[in-house]
C-alpha cells in the first residue's frame, strides 16, 4: 500500500588515449646501452626488453592517474572525469554531507567520528560498509593511536607506542578503513563499496599498451606509445553516502 520512487544513475564512460613518442637514443647512453648496442642503425629494432619496460612504465602511470581521477577528477580537465569527490560535490547530489576541517593529529579522532555518526543506521554494519580515507588521514589516525598525545595518552595501542602498526587493517567505530591513494588530503567518504560504480567498455582496453618502432617508416629513432580506453564514475544511491570535504 506503499508508494516507490525511482531514478536512475547514469553512468557514460568518457574517452581517453595516451600518445607519446620518445627518442631511442636518449636511452642509449643510459641504462639500456648493453641491450640496444652501438650500431649507428640498430637494424634488429626495438629491443623487447626496452619494449616492455616502456609498457609496463606507461600503464603504471596510467592507472596512477587513474586512481586520482576515481577520487578528484574533474571532466572539464583534460584527461580526467567526474571523480567520486566532483559527482558528491555538485549542487543536489543527494549525498549526506559533513562540513569538514583541515585533518590534524588533534582532530583526527573526532572528525572521523562525525562521519561515522553521519551513516544511517539502515547502513551501519552492512558487508561492505567502509570508511574511505585520504593517506594524510591515514597518517595521523595511525600516528595519533601510537600515544604520545592529548587525545591517547603515554603508550598507544596494547602499550606498543609509535610500533603499533605494521601496515595491516584499520577500522574506526566497527567500519573497516580502506585508504584511497588518489583522495584528496581532508576528505572522507563513507560508502558501500557496491555503491560506488567504475564504468569502463573492456577491462582489457586497460592492459594493451602498443608500441611503435618508427626507424624502419622514416628512418628516425623515435617509438610511439598508444594507448586507448574509457572510463567514468557515479554513485548508485546517494542518499547512502556520506561525504565529509
Amino acid at each position: 500500500s506503499s508508494s516507490v520512487t525511482l531514478t536512475e544513475a547514469v553512468l557514460e564512460p568518457e574517452e581517453f588515449q595516451v600518445n607519446l613518442q620518445l627518442c631511442t637514443k636518449d636511452f642509449l647512453n643510459t641504462w639500456d646501452a648493453i641491450q640496444m648496442g652501438y650500431s649507428a642503425w640498430n637494424p634488429n629494432g626495438l629491443p623487447t626488453s626496452f619494449s616492455d619496460y616502456l609498457i609496463a612504465h606507461v600503464a603504471s602511470k596510467v592507472a596512477a592517474q587513474n586512481e586520482t581521477n576515481i577520487w578528484q577528477g574533474a571532466t572539464g580537465n583534460p584527461g580526467e572525469y567526474d571523480g567520486f569527490e566532483t559527482i558528491a560535490a555538485a549542487p543536489a547530489s543527494g549525498v549526506i554531507t559533513v562540513a569538514g576541517a583541515v585533518l590534524t593529529s588533534a582532530n583526527i579522532l573526532a572528525q572521523m567520528q562525525l562521519v561515522i555518526d553521519a551513516i544511517p543506521n539502515t547502513l551501519y554494519g552492512k558487508e561492505d560498509l567502509k570508511l574511505y580515507i585520504s593517506p594524510k588521514a591515514a597518517k595521523l589516525y595511525v600516528q595519533v593511536l601510537g600515544g604520545f598525545v592529548a587525545t591517547i595518552g603515554a603508550n598507544g595501542v596494547d602499550n606498543k607506542g609509535t610500533m603499533w602498526y605494521n601496515n595491516g587493517s584499520l577500522s574506526m567505530g566497527g567500519v573497516p578503513i580502506f585508504v584511497a591513494r588518489g583522495m584528496s588530503d581532508d576528505t572522507m567518504f563513507a560508502a558501500e563499496s557496491s555503491n560506488l560504480f567504475f564504468g569502463t567498455g573492456l577491462m582489457n582496453d586497460w592492459n594493451e599498451v602498443r608500441t611503435l618502432d618508427m626507424s624502419s617508416l622514416d628512418g628516425s629513432q623515435n617509438v610511439r606509445v598508444i594507448m586507448r580506453f574509457t572510463a567514468g564514475c557515479t554513485i548508485g544511491i546517494p542518499g547512502d553516502v556520506v561525504y565529509y570535504a
